[in-house]
């Protein structure tokens, strides 16, 4: 019994054992990562604010460098400009079963949504500035979120192409007369 709750747990994560899937109409696409994509919604919200409000506080008491002073607005709005395309792309992709979208949502969590987490945490202090430890924490959390979400996408995209291989494999053979009529 714990044996078969562990397969099915294991199953659930990196995809189903079998190389065909039984059904046309059984459904790869994963809850789990549309839970992350629905909970990165508020979250990214909340980000965004944090972020704009430190660097509007940091920038009225200290003085940037001019380095820091025109990256990091166009950093914050490449960010605001990418991440609802890349969650509508992961939404839609996931829940669609469309490799291709999740395929967008993937280049568009490397680059640039974790560069972009990876320059609040680490990229003003080596460019000259400080960065406080609700940037740093708030950051690391969102990149977790985002590393998770690859990961959980990377296991949907398997599935999705399995199941699309089934499909293929589903469908009548009628050689003779396709070969034909080309």
């Amino acid at each position: 019994m714990l044996a078969r709750c562990l397969a099915s747990l294991r199953n659930s994560f990196y995809g189903t054992s079998d190389n065909y899937f039984l059904s046309r109409y059984q459904v790869a696409a994963s809850t789990t990562l549309q839970m992350t994509l629905y909970f990165n919604i508020p979250f990214a919200v909340i980000w965004g604010a944090i972020n704009f409000f430190m660097f509007s506080w940091k920038a009225s008491i200290w003085d940037p460098p001019l380095v820091v002073a025109v990256v990091s607005p166009m950093v914050s709005a490449v960010w605001a400009f990418v991440e609802p395309i890349r969650v509508l792309l992961g939404y839609v992709g996931n829940l669609r079963e469309r490799v291709a979208w999740l395929g967008g949502f993937w280049v568009l969590s490397i680059f640039p949504q974790i560069v972009v987490f990876l320059y609040f945490m680490v990229g003003q202090w080596a460019i000259g500035w400080f960065t406080l430890p609700i940037e740093v924490a708030t950051s690391a959390i969102y990149l977790l979120l985002v590393l998770s979400q690859l990961l959980l996408s990377y296991s949907t995209i398997k599935r999705l192409i399995a199941k699309a291989m089934a499909d293929f494999h589903l469908q009548p053979v009628e050689a003779d007369e396709a070969a034909y009529h080309l």
